[in-house]
């Protein structure tokens, strides 16, 4: 893991705090270009005043609460209505970035996870958003474990 903690920015939206909530628990993570920073909300709704309109490069994720005693964790990239050879982009660079921008996500939220080690054992999921089918899809991303040192 090649994480540059110096280079992530974590704001947490009440009423959520470093511990709860877990069930309906949000992430938005956004980033700079020209500085490198990343971004990181946590909230019980996502920061759509944090989001680029025009880029759309966020990766929005929630905790979803399953038959009581465990969850999953989705997230949402959106490729949006481009042309194909820009929607392929698109999607490569996403697939490309998204397994630092995990990392980056668990260490900001590292009190939560720390604190409820099960967590570490939750499944990943991302929903590509996309008009193209081939980009349109769930994919499976490991368990939270995987991204963490």
């Amino acid at each position: 893991m090649d994480l540059d903690t110096s280079k992530l920015e974590v704001n947490f939206m009440p009423p959520a705090t470093l511990y709860t909530p877990i069930n309906g628990r949000m992430y938005t993570l956004t980033h700079s270009d020209t500085t490198a920073m990343r971004f990181l909300d946590v909230g019980i709704d996502y920061n759509y005043s944090a989001i680029n309109q025009e880029l759309r490069d966020e990766l929005l994720g929630k905790w979803c609460l399953l038959n009581n005693n465990s969850y999953m964790l989705f997230f949402y990239a959106f490729i949006g209505n481009l042309d194909f050879q820009s929607a392929s982009k698109k999607y490569d660079i996403f697939k490309y970035h998204i397994p630092s921008a995990l990392e980056y996500i668990f260490y900001g939220d590292r009190y939560l996870l720390n604190q409820y080690k099960e967590l570490k054992n939750t499944p990943i999921y991302i929903k590509f958003d996309s008009t193209f089918p081939m980009f349109n899809n769930y994919e499976y991303y490991g368990f939270i474990h995987d991204y963490m040192l």
